[in-house]
């Protein structure tokens, strides 16, 4: 591709975003928040309404993908359900940055123009006018490539806000949604060194002072996606993938499972366990039902039954649509309603056609290390929701 042509596909992506951002205000009747859409010079879009809540902080709801012409919903509403915190040391009790303390309200940082380059600020929805919310479009890089014969620089559009959790730790909250469909929800850490313990103890790494070594921490989150495919939110269906490899090693066959009922399940290497919510009835254009595969990431961070408590039980949990049943862990005390997902995946209520809501937990460990001192840098933890089928071919 020249130099020109470049320039082009990058002015003709801004023109198509820029003007669809500046329609944002016009809001849609459902959506109570930032109402958003993107549109990138192959047609493909994205909309969306954005919610910033005094827990979860950044919500997504409503959550539209337009190729080939036509729009289709993908998620009713998804954000991050719990992070739970605790240090190696382990002589404190936990922290539930969600459910105990919030992501959101006076958490939330005013973002600078700095903070959001090439972007547009958004303001919150009280009426203190916070600019909390940055929205832009970026380079995705190299989309495919097949000889000379055909290339192309793809693009994403992210949303993002940053919260300043305790005194010392920062989570940066950030959602990409790509020109090929896929969905990248992600959360950074960063802040100060938070804690420190002494030495002698054996805990942690020393720093600067060989008598304090700065201390380690585990964090596990929790995402709660509530798909809605298509037009009706309540014919959805599970299914998991697995790759099984022969006796031989020398070949894989693929399986596919329909999860019939409500459950837990936990990711397998071996197997390179996957999953995927399709659609009962809507179809492509080859027949085939349009879907969204949960692609895990950092298997190695993953393990289960982690300090026997409930919800970091499984990796992967599938419920029905229940109001009451907002957090992975933590949520109020109420009749019918589960307080985790292993106890709301425990009833095993039927799962097939209905509202479903796929739960998956992560881990991440940090290790202290000199080079952070005295300010973290950001280490992310993501993972992406892949479209399956919602083609007959590649739109681009």
């Amino acid at each position: 591709m020249s130099l020109f042509n470049k320039q082009l596909l990058k002015f003709l992506i801004l023109i198509g975003f820029t003007s669809h951002l500046s329609a944002a205000p016009n809001k849609p009747p459902e959506c109570v928040g930032t109402p958003l859409q993107a549109e990138f010079a192959s047609g493909v879009g994205w909309s969306m309404c954005l919610s910033l809540d005094d827990e979860e902080g950044l919500s997504i709801h409503q959550l539209k993908h337009k190729s080939s012409g036509q729009e289709r919903r993908v998620l009713g509403k998804a954000s991050l359900s719990q992070l739970e915190i605790v240090f190696d040391d382990n002589t404190q009790p936990p922290s539930f940055a969600i459910t105990r303390g919030g992501l959101g309200g006076d958490k939330l940082l005013k973002l600078s123009p700095k903070d959001c380059v090439d972007g547009q600020l958004y303001p919150e929805a009280s009426e203190r006018r916070r600019n909390l919310l940055c929205a832009r479009t970026q380079d995705a890089g190299l989309l495919y490539r097949y000889g000379y014969q055909a290339q192309r620089q793809g693009a994403f559009f992210e949303v993002f806000s940053i919260s300043q959790a305790t005194a010392l730790q920062t989570y940066t909250q950030r959602w990409r949604f790509y020109e090929t469909g896929v969905i990248e929800p992600a959360i950074g850490f960063s802040g100060k060194m938070p804690r420190f313990a002494p030495a002698h103890l054996g805990f942690g790494r020393a720093i600067a002072d060989a008598d304090e070594w700065a201390l380690g921490f585990s964090a596990y989150l929790g995402w709660r996606l509530d798909f809605d495919l298509g037009k009706d939110a309540n014919n959805d269906i599970a299914e998991e993938i697995n790759s099984r490899p022969s006796a031989s090693r020398r070949h894989k066959s693929l399986s596919t499972e329909v999860l019939s009922a409500e459950t837990a399940r936990s990711l397998n290497p071996e197997l390179k366990t996957s999953w995927r919510i399709k659609d009962a009835d809507e179809r492509n254009e080859f027949g085939q039902a349009i879907s969204y595969e949960l692609v895990p990431s950092q298997y190695h961070q993953s393990n289960g039954d982690v300090r026997d408590r409930p919800w970091l039980k499984y990796d992967v949990y599938f419920t029905r649509y229940r109001e009451c049943e907002q957090h992975a862990s933590d949520n109020p005390r109420q009749a019918g309603c589960a307080r985790n997902v292993l106890q709301a995946s425990q009833d095993q209520e039927p799962l097939e056609r209905t509202d479903l809501v796929l739960w998956y937990k992560q881990n991440y460990h940090y290790l202290p290390r000199s080079d952070d001192s005295d300010y973290l840098s950001t280490d992310w933890m993501s993972f992406q929701l892949v479209p399956r089928d919602w083609t007959a071919g590649n739109p681009l």
